[in-house]
């Protein structure tokens, strides 16, 4: 019959059965033979319908509450094994770090290899290097550089603009450009200078073989009393056959960019070079760069007197300037990370 002293007698068997447990599967054994489904404390719940009022009152709190009791013992006797487990594991797979294993280093990326490489170069024609913010306004990135409001490069079809805004309450862009920095170094190293402006810039494009939403340009401005196109065309051809590492010929096509006047897109000539050659689909020229004299407008509004001064300005995509030099036929390659290609350079 269920009575009190039952009870008791259950907690004692139970508390003996729990000491000798050594391993899970006894714990799990004495679970199924007191909570199981023909557990001694389940059928016992049965037994318990049958009892008068005066007795549910009197053994039912005490049935839940042994019931509990036996649950949270075995739970604590699983953890104890189960962590006995855990730093038994731990101890067979330590490791012994006073062996030595051979030091792999960092490797370079191709873009931050040319780069550094490039900052040499321009460091040894004297230019110095400046970076900027990759969020611009309105105003640094188009209104500075002579490109008016009514231009298709501010829509937001072609322009990635962010929730923040400026003073003006315009919203805040990613840069489309390094230019966007041009009129702000004008100011800060004024009237004459020579200074190169690497940086990511960010375009709504779809991501092909030739396209990518963020990818690294370089901006390159020289402003001097008397500069003329001559002498640009002079600095450029050498600038080009230091990063290429030979000897190149170039041509300037007239070209339209709002910020430049007169402006050019600049080919390499590489009827000699096999790669470039066939990399141009055997036209023998190739595309590069776009350039061109300084804009007066923008000479003007960076407080130069475009009568006394003038400059050059030039800029090229330095992830599309590296898949030319090696051959790259496709610029996803350069920033998806896969260590064989990374490691191939």
């Amino acid at each position: 019959m269920l009575t009190t002293s039952t009870i008791e007698q259950w907690k004692a068997e139970f508390t003996e059965k729990l000491n000798a447990a050594n391993n899970e599967v006894s714990v799990e054994e004495i679970k199924q033979y007191f909570l199981g489904k023909a557990g001694i404390v389940t059928a016992s719940y049965k037994e318990l319908a049958s009892l008068d009022i005066e007795g549910k009152q009197m053994i039912g709190p005490l049935l839940t509450e042994v019931k509990n009791f036996f649950e949270s013992q075995l739970n604590e006797k699983l953890q104890i094994f189960k962590n006995q487990e855990i730093e038994a594991s731990l101890r067979d797979d330590l490791v012994d770090y006073s062996v030595e294993l051979p030091l792999h280093e960092g490797h370079h990326n191709l873009i931050q290899k040319e780069l550094a490489r490039m900052y040499d170069i321009f460091a040894k024609y004297g230019f110095s290097i400046h970076d900027g913010n990759d969020s611009a306004t309105k105003h640094q990135n188009f209104y500075s550089v002579n490109i008016p409001p009514s231009h298709p490069a501010t829509e937001i079809h072609d322009t990635i603009y962010l929730k923040q805004q400026d003073e003006t309450g315009e919203n805040l862009l990613l840069r489309t450009h390094t230019s966007s920095m041009q009129q702000e170094l004008i100011r800060k190293l004024w009237p004459e200078c020579r200074f190169v402006v690497p940086g990511k810039v960010y375009r709504w494009e779809n991501m092909d073989a030739t396209h990518d939403v963020a990818f690294w340009q370089l901006e390159g401005v020289c402003i001097r009393k008397n500069m003329s196109l001559a002498h640009f065309k002079h600095d450029l051809k050498a600038l080009l056959s230091e990063i290429f590492e030979t000897e190149l010929d170039i041509r300037l096509r007239p070209w339209y960019f709002p910020f430049t006047e007169p402006s050019y897109e600049v080919d390499i000539d590489c009827r000699n070079d096999p790669k470039l050659f066939e990399l141009s689909k055997r036209r023998g020229w190739l595309e590069v760069l776009g350039c061109g004299m300084i804009h007066p407008e923008v000479l003007k509004g960076a407080g130069v007197d475009p009568e006394q001064y003038t400059g050059y300005a030039f800029w090229f995509g330095l992830t599309r300037m590296v898949a030319i030099k090696y051959g790259i036929k496709d610029v996803r390659l350069l920033t998806n990370g896969d260590l064989r290609f990374v490691q191939s350079f």
